[in-house]
């Protein structure tokens, strides 16, 4: 009768021993696939509202590593970047007409880094904040003029015409001999000048790259049943962070200077869940799902009392399906 209770004992407080918190180091190493989409947002271009939209698929990594530090506190170290971007099409959507203004071609390439304070409550879930960086790089090139776009150069030309501030400078500046068309010639009348300025994608815009760097403050709350159970089976995380902007550096090849901003002026959001196996304590697999979106307002900064550089609202998120290896020898 003792046997078969110490037995039984025994089986109870197997499974129990297996569940209790750990504060264990590990590494990971992740490559897959991750869905981009990018767009751009302008009030007033010409006097319409402008949006660009843009998707592609890329091929990326992610890799890092949770250090702990005592029963309570650890940290983390990731990053992310792309492989190998795809170009796909850009399509540029104006307020009033029925389908694209314009299209060119646009490649994009998303890196970030970040490092996070977790704070254990000892049931596999735990509190984080840190600093995230990112950095979202795009080209632009083979720009193309659609079935909309005479109409669309045919509305800025009378929406210049229609505002003062807009049109007595180009007055001004033809009867004092201050514009040139493409062949070095001066330009005498208003018709020549709305020639020589014409909306005309393909043959005005160049090839434009941008690099978007920001630091964001993050915070929220993640779930791991690593830290629960570090032998042989199932493994499961999930989480949630939010972040507020510090920083923004924005250089596009457009502008003859680099906009920055302190504080404010957008948010990030990501999203983490996986499952895998647990094949042994030093050795795990899993496909994990991370979403990350960040959302920024426009810049804008005055350069002096005839020039204003301005860069538009912009949102990205992007989701990623990876394979991921974790090991802690």
């Amino acid at each position: 009768m003792k046997s078969n209770r110490l037995t039984l004992a025994l089986c109870l407080a197997a499974p129990l021993a297996q569940a209790e918190f750990s504060n264990t180091s590990y590494s990971f190493f992740a490559a897959g696939f991750e869905n981009v989409n990018y767009s751009e947002h302008l009030d007033n271009f010409g006097g319409s509202k402008v949006d660009s939209s843009f998707s592609a698929t890329n091929f990326v990594q992610r890799s890092g590593g949770y250090t702990a530090i005592d029963e309570h506190f650890g940290f983390f170290i990731k990053t992310a970047s792309t492989l190998i971007a795809q170009e796909e099409t850009e399509k540029w959507d104006a307020s009033g007409f029925s389908g694209p203004v314009q299209e060119d071609v646009a490649a994009m390439n998303y890196q970030a880094l970040d490092t996070t304070m977790a704070y254990h409550m000892g049931n596999g879930g735990y509190w984080l904040l840190g600093i995230h960086y990112q950095k979202i790089s795009f080209s632009r090139f083979g720009w193309e003029s659609t079935d909309q776009t005479e109409s669309f150069a045919d509305s800025i030309e009378d929406y210049i015409r229609n505002t003062p501030a807009l049109f007595n400078p180009i007055q001004t500046g033809i009867s004092n001999g201050s514009f040139k068309n493409s062949a070095g010639n001066i330009i005498t009348t208003e018709a020549e000048y709305f020639a020589a300025t014409r909306y005309k994608p393909e043959d005005t815009l160049e090839v434009v790259f941008e690099d978007a760097s920001s630091f964001s403050l993050t915070g929220g709350y993640e779930y791991d049943s690593y830290f629960m159970n570090q032998s042989l089976g199932l493994r499961y995380i999930a989480g949630a962070q939010l972040g507020l902007n510090l920083y923004e550096n924005v250089l596009n090849s457009g502008n003859n200077k680099a906009l920055t901003r302190n504080f404010g002026g957008g948010i990030d959001l990501r999203l983490t869940a996986g499952i895998g196996y647990q094949f042994r304590p030093e050795v795990g697999a899993m496909v994990m799902l991370d979403a990350n979106g960040s959302w920024r307002d426009g810049i804008k900064e005055k350069l002096n009392s005839a020039q204003t550089v301005e860069l538009p609202d912009n949102s990205f998120y992007a989701y990623a399906l990876t394979g991921s290896v974790f090991w802690n020898f």
